[in-house]
């Protein structure tokens, strides 16, 4: 009996143990944007996850899942403002995205879950409610802000997706690369209130 006891202790500690895995690190890119002020702040922008399939007026996606840190190191706040087009083409021009900005909030506490954490992409697609039309942040000295931008594909494509944001004086842009195809998207401002 001690013996059965013992092995199933064994079982049960071997089989906790074994499921858990090292963190992994979901950074893809950080950038650190300037003004000509010296006012500072460093953008992260994440690995993709997901890869699933969610359906809107019959028409097949596939998604992918980023999140991206705005962090200000100046002593100065900063306003951010992010609106993405309705749909962005690609070619051929039956091809094209939708990016959407969740409602749900990003903390870096979600970064080793499916998705992120985010959740039920099949409604953040149909339902308009759990979308945010236009995401404006004022963003203070020494501050983090986390944020999700989900990409719904229409496209059958293959090879990996990338994304990440870039500033040209004040204006935003979000670089998208899918699979071969890249582009450049005008989607907002990130502006040093002196």
């Amino acid at each position: 009996m001690k013996l059965l006891v013992s092995v199933f202790f064994l079982f049960v500690y071997l089989n906790a143990n074994g499921q858990v895995g090292p963190t992994r690190n979901w950074v893809d890119s950080e950038v650190k944007l300037t003004d000509s002020k010296g006012n500072t702040v460093m953008v992260t922008n994440s690995l993709p996850k997901g890869g699933g399939v969610v359906y809107q007026n019959g028409k097949k996606y596939g998604y992918v899942v980023f999140w991206a840190r705005m962090s200000n190191q100046s002593a100065t706040p900063i306003e951010l403002k992010l609106k993405f087009p309705d749909v962005i083409f690609f070619k051929p021009p039956e091809s094209y995205v939708k990016i959407v900005l969740p409602k749900e909030s990003m903390n870096i506490k979600k970064e080793q879950l499916f998705d992120y954490g985010l959740t039920n992409l099949q409604s953040l697609l149909n339902d308009e409610s759990n979308q945010l039309s236009i995401l404006k942040k004022k963003i203070g000295p020494k501050e983090d802000y986390f944020f999700y931008v989900t990409v719904f594909i229409h496209i059958d494509w293959s090879g990996s997706a990338r994304a990440k944001f870039e500033l040209k004086d004040k204006e935003l842009f979000y670089k998208l690369s899918v699979g071969s195809d890249t582009t450049l998207i005008t989607c907002g401002s990130l502006d040093f209130k002196n």
